[in-house]
């Protein structure tokens, strides 16, 4: 067993890189996160003269905050450069300093402060997007850093949103769970015995110990327990291999390729701003070059051209329009809100890879009722509008899985 008195994981390395900006740490218990930012903190503050503002949302008392860490891991360490007091750290030699203080009722405080370095906020998935709003512009000292750590609750997050769905090249953005600790030998017995306990519930486990959201809509087509539960499954892949293909629309959406072999995924690819015969050429190398797999692929728009491509190429192509008849139109105003139902319906049966991602692209995607009572897909725009990614990986994963219009043995149509 490592010495986690000296352990600065792999994983976290950049947290020493001084050219980042910003920080956003996040996963779930047992991931290091917070022990890890404050030993970097600790050594930093023995370095050199620097101020650390510790902070959180809402700090009632200094036991709200990390200070107790920070203290514990001083006399851990042996560090005894470091002053004790009730509401702050100072190291006697460097004359560094910790304060501790609350966003949301201290505004005027925050505003007012100056020379700042280093600014941790704690359990960040409760900031609201004002108090981020006046916390960045405050820690305006050259070569400052802002350090997030969190356990996402809401799918929206503002933090998440705007600081790892659209971080900016300034960003560093570290995904870590229990297994980082596990790997360094540094996950206590407890923690395990916890974490086995709580795999009898999919969705508290998932939250718990991977760091996922907690709330669902409603709306939702799919269940997240149902998703997770396929996220460990591993069926039998007995059956034809059959790849899906979302094509990009817009400049910021991904083009996506699935396989699976009968219900169990076996793989899937990513690619952004390819043109078509560099992503037909990607997709043959996905394949292995095999012309007698089937291939579903997404022919709405400029889907087409990679439809086209592939079938001059020679491929066994099936081109699926989101917008074309449903198999059973008598349910569903279109083949795309039947194919979200179809996995819904499936989902107890096949095996898919864990994916924070996709877990979040499957469990969020709403439906309505049409005029004529039809079930009804919400709309990519919609879905956008609420502040999501265009659900890339989840269509991919969804044509790969649901019934092309003609039945077939493949299609293991239930």
């Amino acid at each position: 067993m490592l010495s986690h008195k000296l352990l600065v994981p792999i994983e976290f390395k950049e947290l020493y890189n001084p050219t980042w900006r910003y920080f956003a740490i996040y996963g779930g218990r047992g991931s290091l996160k917070s022990h890890t930012v404050a030993r970097r903190l600790l050594i930093a503050g023995r370095q050199k003269k620097v101020r650390i503002l510790c902070t959180r949302e809402l700090q009632k008392s200094i036991k709200d905050s990390v200070h107790k860490l920070l203290v514990d891991l001083i006399n851990e360490l042996g560090y005894t450069d470091y002053e004790v007091q009730k509401d702050s750290i100072k190291n006697t030699i460097t004359g560094s300093e910790f304060i501790f203080t609350g966003l949301r009722n201290n505004v005027t405080e925050i505003k007012s402060m100056e020379g700042i370095d280093f600014c941790w906020v704690e359990e960040a998935q409760s900031l609201t997007l004002a108090s981020i709003d006046i916390l960045t512009p405050t820690i305006r000292k050259p070569g400052s850093q802002i350090i997030f750590t969190f356990n996402r609750h809401d799918e929206l997050d503002a933090v998440y949103v705007k600081f790892v769905q659209n971080a900016k090249s300034n960003t560093c953005v570290i995904n870590v769970n229990f297994d980082v600790a596990i790997k360094y030998g540094w996950f206590p017995e407890v923690l395990a015995q916890e974490m086995e306990n709580d795999r009898d519930d999919p969705e508290v486990y998932a939250h718990k110990w991977l760091g996922e959201p907690v709330n669902q809509s409603d709306k939702a087509i799919i269940s997240r327990s149902k998703i997770l539960r396929a996220m460990e499954n591993e069926v039998e892949d007995d059956g034809a291999l059959i790849y899906g293909v979302d094509v990009a629309r817009m400049g910021n959406d991904r083009s996506v390729f699935w396989k699976r072999k009968g219900l169990q995924t076996k793989d899937f690819a990513v690619h952004k701003k390819t043109r078509t015969t560099d992503l037909c050429d990607r997709l043959e190398q996905f394949m292995d070059f095999d012309k007698e797999a089937k291939v579903k692929i997404d022919d709405t728009g400029v889907g087409g051209g990679v439809t086209d491509e592939m079938i001059k190429r020679e491929y066994n192509v099936a081109a699926v329009n989101f917008g074309q008849k449903a198999i059973d139109d008598d349910k569903y105003p279109n083949w795309i809100s039947e194919a979200w139902f179809y996995m819904g319906t499936i989902m107890d049966t096949v095996g898919l890879p864990y994916s924070s991602d996709l877990l979040m692209e499957l469990s969020t995607r709403g439906w309505a009722q049409d005029t004529r009572g039809k079930r009804k897909v919400e709309s990519k725009n919609d879905y956008k509008k609420r502040g999501y990614k265009s659900p890339d990986l989840a269509d991919a994963c969804i044509i790969c899985y649901a019934p092309t219009n003609e039945l077939t043995e493949d299609d293991i149509f239930l």
